[in-house]
């Protein structure tokens, strides 16, 4: 063995990693910088939550106003409010170095399975990625990034475990686990397949204090979500089990999901939430030609077909070298019937709920290494990150904003604080995308309840609303809350004064005004 030669590697490997990262960090800091760096209203809430634990001392388990989604992130950016107050730009700093933990993890899993060439090229395309993983990496949606982080880790841990099954691994694959599946439920894809490679590749015989070490690390992790359903009746599993707000239809969202969501994460199609805009914008992108997303999709299905073998090799065998790939084609498969057969496949336009997929890039350059051609493995690297840029270069910012609320930003918002908070009016009822926004910018010197495009998620702040003797009502001009204001206080007779401010319509003096305010909580 030639030791000297494999530290040079090893050191150049190390120092091309941090090249890379420093280089997806440089994309980052620009994307939070631009129009797309936008806070939206729901990392408006994490925001808040941040807030609220750095300053008043309050520990929300859960995200606010749904119990299944961790407040890892909120937590993690409670810490940075303290020394350098809140703001936007801080609260996206989090994901983001979430986001390069991913990155870093993914390479150190790709060199493990395929070596360095694989491994490099995979921390560049995940630096430099498509246009959907690029703003979301800097989003501060709740875990998105978070458990895209704690996701890699495990598996990487998995194959680690397998192979040498310590107490420290075992412990350390608990806490993972149960950190993610905390974070966010969606870490089911990566709990199975991790679980699965390790029982099998090890034959069972993990040893008892392994097991016990890896059960006790589990139950840490998970500890603020198992004593907050025990106190509270098992809320986490209860929401779960209600019904989806619209019928799931299992062949076409499974079809949706390859036709839509899987192009538009390789960049092929334009991410956005507003259906209209999305179907004017989906023929001018690559992906509305089908032979185009067919190719691709036949592309990805090859790569994982390639690397099938290990999952049999995993049963056959056991967790030796060849049975590696199998972590990942694992999660390559259970993320479209976890996705798209569930409530979480209403979303294809914006597949935030498939983002675990960028976790088996590995597969697709450990596939490209093994083309004969060595010459053309860079260069195919480079052309699939040219393109990763141009649909990030191409992307049009309204499109990430909410359909009811294309126009508004954190510019029109400071105009409307100008105009409210002279005339003493903190208090808003309002959408729910302006109303976060304007909370969290505002440090909650102005405050909102939610009467359109959303709900109140926080209630103090709406509590104060309807105590308040002089409110204002906040719409988008045109919309269907404006309208069923105006219907509602001609249906009793009643006076507002209008003013158009910025992109809003705001009324102000509103007669009768107990009667029109929305019912109490």
């Amino acid at each position: 063995m030639n030791v000297p030669r494999i530290c040079l590697k090893r050191h150049l490997f190390a120092i091309g990693l941090v090249g890379v990262v420093l280089t997806g960090l440089a994309l980052r800091l620009a994307i939070i910088a631009g129009p797309l760096g936008e806070i939206d209203a729901d990392e408006a809430v994490v925001g808040l939550m941040a807030r609220h634990i750095a300053f008043v001392g309050e520990r929300p388990v859960f995200y606010w106003g749904q119990p299944y989604l961790g407040s890892l992130e909120a937590f993690t950016a409670a810490p940075l409010f303290r020394v350098f107050d809140s703001s936007t730009f801080v609260l996206k700093l989090v994901p983001t170095a979430y986001s390069l933990g991913f990155l870093a993890v993914s390479a150190l899993l790709a060199r493990e399975l395929f070596g360095t060439g694989p491994a490099l090229a995979t921390a560049l395309y995940l630096a430099l990625p498509p246009a959907m993983w690029a703003v979301w990496s800097t989003k501060a949606r709740g875990g998105y990034a978070e458990v895209l982080f704690l996701g890699q880790a495990l598996l990487l841990v998995s194959l680690f475990l397998a192979r040498r099954p310590t107490p420290r691994l075992a412990a350390l694959w608990g806490l993972v686990a149960g950190l993610a599946f905390w974070t966010h439920l969606l870490a089911i894809v990566y709990l199975v397949p991790a679980a699965i490679y390790v029982l099998v590749g090890r034959r069972g015989r993990l040893g008892k204090a392994p097991y016990g070490l890896a059960g006790a690390g589990l139950l840490v992790g998970m500890l603020p979500m198992i004593l907050d359903n025990l106190g509270n009746g098992f809320r986490t599993l209860g929401s779960m089990l209600q019904a989806p707000d619209l019928p799931i239809d299992p062949p076409a969202q499974f079809l949706r999901f390859f036709r839509v969501g899987v192009p538009v994460l390789l960049g092929l199609g334009q991410p956005t939430t507003s259906e209209t805009m999305f179907d004017q914008d989906w023929l001018q992108r690559p992906a509305g030609h089908l032979v185009v997303a067919l190719g691709a999709i036949a592309v990805l299905t090859a790569v994982v077909l390639v690397y099938l073998p290990a999952v049999r090799r995993l049963f056959v065998c056991g967790a030796d070298s060849e049975a590696g790939p199998a972590l990942l084609v694992m999660v390559a498969m259970l993320v479209p019937p976890v996705v798209a057969l569930t409530r979480f496949g209403f979303f294809v336009s914006e597949p935030r709920y498939a983002l675990p997929l960028y976790s088996t890039v590995p597969l697709l350059f450990g596939a490209l290494w093994r083309v004969p051609w060595s010459r053309l493995r860079w260069p195919v690297v480079g052309l699939l990150v040219a393109f990763n840029l141009w649909s990030l270069s191409s992307t049009d910012p309204r499109l990430w904003r909410p359909e009811d609320s294309l126009d508004s930003s954190p510019a029109t918002r400071a105009q409307l604080v100008q105009f409210l908070v002279p005339q003493d009016r903190h208090q808003l009822y309002t959408d729910y995308w302006i109303g976060y926004p304007i909370m969290f910018e505002t440090r909650e010197t102005v405050l909102a309840y939610v009467i359109s495009g959303g709900f109140n998620r926080y209630l103090p702040p709406a509590d104060n609303v309807q105590r308040t003797p002089n409110p204002a009502w906040v719409f988008v001009p045109g919309s269907d809350a404006e309208q069923q204001f105006l219907d509602r206080l001609a249906s009793l007779g009643g006076r507002a004064d209008a003013s158009d401010v910025a992109v809003y319509r705001v009324y102000t003096n509103v007669e009768p005004l107990e009667a029109m305010r929305p019912p109490r909580f």
